[in-house]
Formats: C-alpha cells, structure tokens, sequence
C-alpha cells in the first residue's frame, strides 16, 4: 500500500516539479529577451552590453555576500542530502535571484544546477509536511533530481539514469514516473508561450567509415574535455581567495567583454545550437574552432568567479561546433563528426557513460548509435593524467 503512496506522491510532485520548472524557464526566456534584445532596441546607450553583466556580477556578488555562495551546484545539492537528509529550502527565494541574474546576465551556463536545488527545497518542505513520505525523503529528492534533468534536455530516460547515475541508487521506475509526470506538465504549460522545445535531429549518416580521421576527430573531442577541467581547476585556484563581490563583478566584466567581442558565445548555448544546425557550413572554418575553445573556457571562467550553474548544454554547444569544424576540414560526413566530437568530449567531461548514451542516441540517428558506444564506453574508462581535476558532475 505505501508504495502505491509513494508513487503516487511521486507523480504529483513530477507535476509540480513541471509546474515550477515551466515558470523558471519561462521567466529566464523573457528576461534574457527583454534584457538583451527590447532595451537595447528601444534605448540607444553607450556600452549597455558591456555594463548589463557587470551591474549582474555586482548584485550576484552581493547576494553571495550576505546569504553565501549560490546557487549550489549538483554536488553541493547531492552533499547536503546525503549529510542531512534533506535540502535546506529557507533561502529558496534568495537562490532563484542569484539564479536568474546569473542565466540572464550572460553566463556560459546552464539552469540544471540551479533548478535541481530550488526543486530539492521544494521537495523537503512538500515531504517534510506528508507524513507517508517523510521517511522516503531520500528517494523523492532523487526523483526531483530526475524531473529536472528530464525537462531541462527534453529526454525522460535521460532524467531517470542520470539521476540514478550520480545518486548510486536503483529507483528508475519511479525516476521515470515523475519525470514523465513533470515532463507531461511542462510542455502541456509551454503551449502557453512560444519558446522552442530543445529538439535536435541530425540526419542518418551517409557514408558510414572506418579510418584515420575518425581517430584525430575523437582525440581532437578527448584533449577538449582535458581542456575544460585543467581551466576549470586551473581557474578555481588562481582565483580561490578573491573576495566575492570584487570576484563576481570581475566575472561580469569578462562577461560584458565576451558580449562585445562574440556575442554568440554568451548564455547556456541552448538557442544557438539550435541555429547552428542549419547554418554550420556557413560558418567559417577556424571560427568554428575558436567557438568550441573559447566557449569551453568561458564556461570554466563563469564557474570559477562566482557566476554559479550548470554546464552541459555548454559542452553540447562546443563538441557539437568541434564536429562541424572536422567535417569542412575532413570533407567528411557531418552527423558522423559530431557523433564523434560529443561522445568523446562528453565522455572526458562528465564520466557517466550510460547517461551520455541515453542522452545522444536522442539527438543521432540510428545508424550512428554504435559510434556513441563504442566511443562513449572507450573513452570514459580513459584514465584523466594526474595534473587534471576529477570532473564536476552536472
């Protein structure tokens, strides 16, 4: 009978889960759009995509001044509930400004991070109030992890083996009951508003091969993994005793300076992957390189002066432009390098192998799945070299 409970309580919070993650989305979307594109248009004035980040990278510093560094980061999150049992929920609101200020302000970042923390909150006020549920607060907390993950890259199964991936826990019937509740809701609610689903699919690959380029294309993938974790680490020490306020207005002024120089490389990366699909070829070559480089290093730079988020869309957004890059350059088959790229820079980055595959067999076709294993399952098992940091996980 109280698995029934469980489950059912499980249900209701996917849906709520979808509800508030709905409303922070929506709130990012039109505030990016009204930041970045209605003010300037209506207001003509000197060096606002310049000023817009650093004003950002002050109010975040002072938040993080007076109530400590937020938003959390998965592992943060993952840490406190194992420690507790629980996820502190008092200063949600606090979390969600810092949040949206950090997403709207131009960070290379995404909003995994910040919603699996507002919705474990949410999920220990909720269970701490339902008396059948206060001892599976455990479990639930791995559900709202599950939800999440779900609706921010569009992939339920997704949600429910990354969850359980980084939790070490075997619940995915449930993870995926939630997610599919909350994923229901979620997109049931954004018929309301006209921001695009993130749905990617590239095309069969043509000429299936097996040669010397495919090596230099996965290696290529490997050393920008290595890339983003030395400059993540790198980074976070270089700069581990600024004080916050002087270390986040810093951010913003790095921020403001990556608006003015390359636009395209500002926010998680999500709508310009996106566009990319399509237009890639016309990109010029070497700035498809500069882009995948630069936008793993602006990421590690947001992450390591305060500006607080998730970072896989950003990874996507890098291996994927990485991929375009070898195809012009190989005159080799576009679905098949990116195959390659994501598998091995993902791989590298976030060592969960079988959450990676759920994840890419969404975006490729078929006839590239085998790819994505072997790659994936190859390169994750690669040792990283003693002088790189073990990887964050999402």
């Amino acid at each position: 009978m109280k698995s029934w409970i469980i489950s059912a309580y499980a249900v209701v919070l996917g849906i709520i889960i979808g509800l508030v993650s709905w409303a922070f989305l929506l709130v990012t979307h039109k505030g990016i759009h009204f930041v970045w594109h209605t003010i300037p248009e209506q207001f003509d004035m000197p060096f606002y995509m310049f000023l817009t980040p650093v004003l950002a990278g002050i109010c975040i510093g002072l938040l993080q001044q007076r109530y400590g560094r937020m938003p959390r980061l998965m592992p943060e999150v993952i840490e406190e509930r194992k420690a507790t049992d629980r996820i502190e929920y008092r200063l949600i609101g606090f979390t969600t400004l810092t949040a949206l200020l950090v997403l709207i302000g131009g960070a290379s970042l995404g909003p995994e991070a910040a919603l699996v923390g507002i919705v474990g909150g949410l999920t220990t006020w909720f269970s701490e109030r339902i008396r059948y549920v206060r001892q599976e607060l455990g479990e639930l907390q791995e559900v709202g992890h599950a939800v999440v993950l779900g609706i921010v890259f569009n992939a339920p199964l997704f949600g429910a083996v990354a969850a359980g991936e980084i939790e070490h826990k075997k619940q995915p019937m449930l993870n995926l009951l939630a997610t599919l509740a909350g994923i229901g809701t979620f997109f049931l609610l954004n018929q309301l508003d006209e921001r695009p689903p993130f749905i990617i699919k590239f095309p069969a690959i043509e000429s299936p091969q097996l040669d010397i380029f495919m090596l230099i294309i996965v290696l290529g993938g490997i050393l920008l993994g290595w890339l983003y974790l030395i400059s993540e680490h790198t980074m976070m020490r270089l700069f581990s005793n600024i004080p916050i306020l002087l270390l986040t207005t810093f951010g913003g002024i790095g921020i403001g300076g990556m608006a003015l120089l390359y636009p395209d490389l500002l926010f998680s990366g999500e709508e310009t992957i996106l566009e990319y699909v399509d237009d890639w070829n016309l990109i010029p070559l070497y700035t498809l390189l500069l882009f995948s480089v630069l936008k793993l290093l602006f990421t590690a730079f947001c992450l390591a002066t305060g500006w607080r988020g998730g970072h896989i869309y950003p990874l996507l957004f890098s291996s994927f432009t990485l991929g375009y890059f070898f195809s012009l350059l190989f005159e080799i088959d576009m679905t098949l390098s990116v195959v390659l790229t994501t598998s091995a820079l993902l791989a590298t980055a976030m060592r969960q192998p079988l959450a990676i595959i759920v994840l890419l067999v969404l975006f490729f076709p078929p006839n590239s799945w085998l790819y994505v294993f072997a790659v994936v399952a190859i390169v994750s098992k690669i040792p990283l070299p003693s002088f790189i940091h073990s990887p964050t996980k999402p």
